[in-house]
């Protein structure tokens, strides 16, 4: 198979198209002034974030009140954690696709950097995330932290709730976070202690000394970690077999943060019109074969890495040999076909609950089963594996070695027959855990098996008689409520001459489904006698759940490794049959023929690919153009194929390189907020307000049709101000705007790149112009002579007397503005200054370039075009 991805070199070509001119700007750049050291009022919420979560755009700060459990001395205890319906705006915004049961812990040092401790439990996986955050006083990142671990509970101290007076903080996670419950705790639970007693009890043997020295000095993640084990112990009744918790230390600098807002916006997690399509990012990667691949999958799309060589580049190297090798690629999918999910049964093999009885040893038996197949199934990976020589697919196959499965499956094999799996079914499911002990294990035992097979075979003897007798065709059903039952279709039987022997009738389209009372009496033994088999095994089965306990490290470390692998070669598929190039990781973002990932797939071959180029000296891209040329789908391209690159997947380009994001933030939607009474620009004025104080020059942010809200001065004057803000963060910025003056304003200022994209004016019948669109970025500002606007206006259908009228008011508009424009040799100088320092940095990416074969030519080309240019300048 030949490789479905392009390895290319650096494209020198891509930076010579890339010329404009600029002066130093004048006015200073906008500041937005610090905020109050604390803000404990509703008024203070109301005017950091408008009155409405600025991570959950939905979310109306009018909500129902959240429930607030007072504290856990007071509070009545349920024996099981909360079920509560996911509805609020977060978890659909982010694609949460299954319930968890999180419980987060949070404790705050107040001051005016205040530093902010949390720790995750999810109870439903066995995993815990300590993290300390040193935060703003508008608890950004924390709020973001908390948003994406969707937490079912939320655990603070007694002092930061009331009735005491709340925190500022604690107003902020009631306010954004309103599908969370939020308890709280004693105060003498917060114990770092503790919380490091915890640590060595609970996690494996191994990880405990790395997990300390990640921890020393983040006095607040670990007292928060005391705290959450505790209140789930006090509220739940559940604790954790020894060694068996995965606990990790998670910075916040280790991930890049996607502001909400831009993950809804950019379609990141689900599509904005409709949240089953699979036309969002998310759904275009997601071809992974087990639940497990899909949480990780989920997981770095939420938080993609920032660590280069630990994380992205091993990824690329083990995708690139994955679609290499053609063979070991099928074989590694036909592997992980044959897992389930086993790291939520592993998790609740070691989670110890207070109950007893037929049902927690069913379940028990049912783990067992489940965790015997998945080691059965962990051989088929290792063997597909056999060929690896990247790094990373080494590790996976070592982590899934026979040394580590098979004597735990022996070790299963001892006690349950070798022949039996686990099922689906409910009867099939039923008969397993009946027969799964050996036999000879307990006399008792086998005597109970006996007679739980005569039952069996009486009941179907029973569904003869009854097919004979009544001279039905009666198939015999079998479900966990009702146990056996008939189903005779109705040709065969009146509904209205039913015989009285039939109990339990409920009729259905084309048959009923009914009982007889022998058969009820019959089910009835069938019950008692398959309850005494569970007992039974329970005794045989005691010794074995305390082994598999302590083996459970090793086997969440294959969980991992399959998960990784799985997401993988998911990025495999895609790079397959969608003809993806494996990017690089450098300074600079340079694109060469790339395509947005969602209309590429949608749009195939029509799609109109367009080159992307920034760097330092090109840091903040306007981009104009007509209306529905595309300028919307350009700047959120490079926006998703930055996110495809840091998780480690290839991207759709001809040649590909990115620097590493810390920070992505979006403006693009124009709605309106009429729960928090805000119209659509206020909305943009208040997300705008939050990107400038959390953007910085590791960001990247995607700004579209800035300030159209409100009246064109006022809109123009913000959009200007706000840009030069944005220039001064050094961030990289893709700013997509019809005010063509604000174009031409901000080419004079260092670091902007105009750019259009093209369209075609021809004169079609009648002298009447015609617009087509090109969708193709060029470099330059868009020519707003031919007046886009109007010809669209005529392709829609205007009467010809008010685009005529139209068409005069604008030729003398821009007359106007022509006339009062005036050429000097200082504009001039400033416009040779910028080409100059355009041309410096051209020949500084060429050398760096790795294909001296093409650096003659691209070294004519840029001379050609800095003469071409020079001469434009001078003849001004």
């Amino acid at each position: 198979m030949q490789p479905a991805y392009r390895s290319a070199s650096r494209a020198t070509d891509t930076v010579s198209s890339y010329f404009s001119s600029s002066v130093p700007p004048d006015s200073p750049p906008y500041r937005r002034g610090r905020s109050q050291a604390r803000r404990g009022s509703e008024d203070a919420i109301e005017s950091e974030y408008g009155g409405q979560s600025r991570y959950s755009p939905s979310i109306a700060s009018s909500r129902p009140s959240t429930a607030y459990i007072t504290g856990s001395t007071t509070t009545s205890r349920p024996t099981t954690p909360s079920r509560r319906s996911r509805s609020g705006a977060t978890p659909s915004i982010l694609g949460q696709s299954e319930s968890h049961d999180v419980v987060c812990a949070v404790s705050e040092a107040r001051s005016v950097a205040p530093t902010v401790g949390i720790a995750t439990v999810n109870l439903s996986l066995g995993e815990v995330t300590l993290s300390q955050i040193c935060d703003n006083q508008s608890y950004v990142k924390t709020i973001h932290k908390l948003q994406l671990a969707s937490p079912s509970r939320i655990v603070f101290m007694p002092s930061a709730c009331p009735p005491n007076d709340p925190s500022t903080f604690f107003t902020l996670v009631q306010r954004l976070i309103p599908e969370a419950e939020i308890s709280s705790h004693d105060r003498s639970a917060w114990s770092e202690t503790a919380g490091i007693d915890f640590i060595e009890h609970l996690a494996p043997e191994g990880d405990v000394g790395p997990i300390k020295v990640a921890i020393q000095g983040k006095y607040y993640a670990v007292c928060c970690f005391s705290a959450a084990m505790k209140y789930i112990d006090h509220q739940f009744s559940i604790s954790f077999s020894p060694q068996s918790l995965r606990i990790r230390y998670q910075p916040s600098e280790d991930t890049m943060m996607i502001d909400i807002s831009a993950m809804q916006s950019l379609e990141v997690m689900r599509n904005l019109k409709s949240a089953k399509s699979k036309e969002c990012l998310f759904g275009l990667l997601n071809h992974t074969l087990t639940p497990m691949g899909s949480r990780v999958l989920r997981n770095n799309m939420l938080q993609p890495p920032t660590d280069f060589d630990g994380f992205i580049m091993t990824r690329y190297d083990a995708l690139e040999e994955m679609v290499t090798n053609e063979e070991m690629f099928h074989e590694i999918r036909k592997a992980l076909k044959l897992f389930h999910d086993v790291e939520k049964t592993l998790t609740k093999l070691v989670t110890i609950r207070n109950t007893t009885g037929v049902f927690a040893v069913e379940e028990q038996i049912t783990h067992i089963l489940m965790i015997k197949s998945f080691l059965e199934s962990v051989p088929e990976l290792y063997r597909a594996l056999h060929p690896a020589k990247s790094d990373l697919l080494i590790k996976i196959r070592n982590l899934c070695r026979p040394e580590t499965t098979v004597p735990i499956l022996l070790g299963i094999r001892k006690v349950f027959e070798a022949d039996v799996t686990y099922m689906k079914s409910p009867l099939d499911l039923r008969n397993q855990r009946a027969f799964a002990v050996k036999s000879g294990i307990s006399g008792m035992l086998d005597v109970a098996r006996q007679t739980y097979r005569e039952l069996t075979e009486v009941i179907h003897a029973h569904s003869a008689e009854v097919s004979e007798d009544y001279r039905v065709s009666a198939s015999l059903k079998f479900d966990n409520r009702r146990m056996y039952w008939f189903r005779i279709p109705t040709v065969d039987l009146d509904m209205e001459s039913i015989p009285p022997e039939f109990i339990n009738v409920i009729p259905k389209k084309n048959h009923i489904e009914c009982q007889t009372l022998d058969l009820v009496k019959l089910n009835q033994r069938l019950l008692d006698t398959s309850n005494e088999i569970i007992m039974r095994s329970d005794a045989a089965i005691r010794d074995l759940v305390k082994e598999l306990r302590r083996q459970v490290p090793p086997l969440f470390r294959v969980c991992e490794s399959i998960a990784l692998v799985d997401m993988i070669s998911s990025f495999g598929q895609v790079t397959t049959t969608r003809d993806y190039v494996r990017p690089g990781i450098e300074d600079t973002l340079a694109l060469k023929s790339a395509r947005h990932p969602i209309l590429d797939k949608k749009m195939a071959s029509e799609y109109v690919p367009n080159d992307y180029y920034a760097s330092q000296h090109h840091r903040f891209h306007c981009v104009t153009g007509c209306n529905m040329s595309g300028k919307s789908t350009y700047i959120r391209s490079v926006a998703l194929l930055q996110i495809m690159a840091q998780i480690g997947c290839f991207v759709p380009a001809e040649f590909a390189t990115f620097p590493v994001i810390h920070n992505i933030f979006a403006r693009i939607s124009a709605q309106d907020n009429i729960e928090a009474n805000l119209s659509s620009f206020g909305v943009e004025m208040r997300e705008m307000a939050f990107i400038l104080k959390n953007i910085d020059n590791k960001s990247l942010a995607i700004i579209d049709e800035l300030g159209r809200g409100t009246s064109v001065r006022d809109g123009m004057a913000i959009a200007m101000a706000i840009s030069e803000a944005l220039i001064d963060t050094g961030a990289s910025i893709w700013f997509a705007t019809h005010f063509v003056e604000l174009a031409r304003t901000l080419a004079d200022y260092p670091g902007v790149l105009n750019l259009h994209l093209a369209s075609d004016t021809s004169v079609g019948e009648g002298g009447v112009p015609q617009l087509t669109m090109l969708y193709n970025a060029t470099a330059g500002i868009v020519n707003d002579e031919h007046h886009y606007g109007i010809a669209l206006a005529r392709a829609i259908g205007m009467p010809d007397s008010f685009l005529k009228f139209a068409e005069n008011v604008a030729d003398d508009l821009r007359k106007r503005r022509e006339s009062s424009r005036q050429s000097s040799e200082y504009y001039k100088e400033m416009q040779r200054n910028k080409l100059v320092q355009n041309f410096q940095e051209a020949l500084e990416e060429a050398q760096r370039s790795s294909n001296k074969e093409a650096l003659p030519g691209y070294f004519k080309r840029l001379q050609d075009e800095f003469e071409l240019r020079l001469n434009e300048i001078n003849e001004m």
